[in-house]
């Protein structure tokens, strides 16, 4: 008796707290590749579930969460550092919805992603990585501003959309932490990542004669990084921007990053620099689609080293909705990979990946 007693408790207790409507959904894809200088074969990456959570308090304000768990390859022990992988709490308010958790930053969440336009994710979903290891000019996320996508624990403040004006603001306690991390948190800790930061980033949308049209800019500031033997080391300072443009059919769009010194020292006799940028089209005819893409990224290692790393993609793609949440696509990749020294033969491979996924 005392056990069905404490089962109906419990039961009641879970019953009074399950105030929120969770919504559950999902994606899995699988990505087959193949090509010059590459190993191929069959691989995916972003499958993942996700639940969603709202409710509205006593006083109005809506309160929410968020769970994702992005899956790496089966058997492998690897945490996701990176969105989709999140784990949220928000409350929104009539000045400002505050986010508090694995979220993403104002600059990822307002700058256009050019790169994810052409069919195949361009190089935003960094598929090509998958079959090409040669990538020489990357601090941190290739082709994009430094920690984008990054789900580092953190508070986000996302101000009201005012006549298509739209302001985030975002702080990092130390970009250190994110969910392949432990949840501890130590202050004496040493990272090969920068440590406090800033994110500050600004959009506008809008329409002239026809044309609709997005802009944003961002910054990144923050603290240097704190690894062993890094000594004056400078503080992380990005600037990073974009535009998407869309006239019926046709989206055109660039996007621009510069880390300036950010993973140099102050002392370098040679100064570190890492920068670049991408151009995209896409056209869209009813479940098909079409782009293609150019995206360059350059770096210089500082220190001892004035060498100019560089790394080039050329990318064309198409997609074919299927309708029932199915997409396929195939992404031609030409990729010139140089690091500076005139003396090194290059690898620059050359890739046809083809995807189908199933979004639910």
């Amino acid at each position: 008796m005392k056990k069905i007693i404490l089962i109906l408790i419990t039961i009641s207790l879970f019953t009074n707290l399950a105030k929120a409507d969770v919504k559950i959904s999902g994606f899995m894809q699988h990505i087959v590749g193949m090509g010059d200088d590459v190993d191929g074969g069959i691989t995916d990456k972003f499958t993942r579930f996700s639940m969603a959570a709202d409710t509205t308090l006593d006083n109005g304000w809506t309160a929410g969460g968020s769970f994702a768990l992005s899956v790496q390859p089966l058997l492998s022990a690897a945490a996701d550092a990176y969105l989709p992988t999140s784990n949220s709490f928000y409350i929104q308010t009539d000045s400002a919805t505050v986010t508090l958790g694995q979220t993403a930053d104002a600059v990822t969440n307002l700058i256009p992603r050019v790169s994810a336009m052409v069919p195949g994710d361009g190089t935003d979903g960094y598929y090509f990585a998958l079959f090409d290891s040669g990538t020489q000019a990357t601090s941190d996320t290739g082709f994009a501003e430094v920690y984008y996508a990054q789900n580092s624990s953190r508070i986000n403040v996302a101000f009201p959309i005012i006549n298509g004006f739209s302001v985030q603001a975002t702080y990092t306690p130390s970009l250190e932490f994110n969910s392949s991390t432990s949840n501890a948190r130590q202050s004496a800790t040493e990272s090969s990542n920068h440590g406090e930061a800033l994110h500050i980033a600004a959009s506008y949308e809008g329409e002239m004669e026809g044309v609709s049209y997005i802009v944003g800019i961002g910054s990144i500031t923050g603290n240097a990084k704190s690894t062993a033997g890094i000594y004056a080391a400078n503080d992380l300072s990005v600037f990073t921007g974009g535009i998407k443009a869309t006239m019926g059919n046709l989206t055109l769009g660039a996007h621009a990053y510069d880390h300036g010194e950010s993973f140099g020292r102050a002392n370098d006799a040679n100064k570190a620099s890492d920068a670049g940028y991408t151009v995209a089209a896409e056209y869209a005819m009813g479940n098909i689609t079409i782009g293609m893409g150019y995206a360059h990224q350059e770096k210089v290692d500082g220190g001892t080293s004035d060498l100019v790393k560089e790394d080039t993609i050329v990318y064309y793609g198409i997609g074919y909705n299927l309708g029932g949440g199915v997409n396929t696509w195939v992404q031609l990749d030409d990729i010139d990979h140089s690091d500076g020294d005139h003396a090194t033969t290059e690898v620059d491979p050359q890739i046809i990946m083809a995807g189908i996924s199933l979004g639910f």
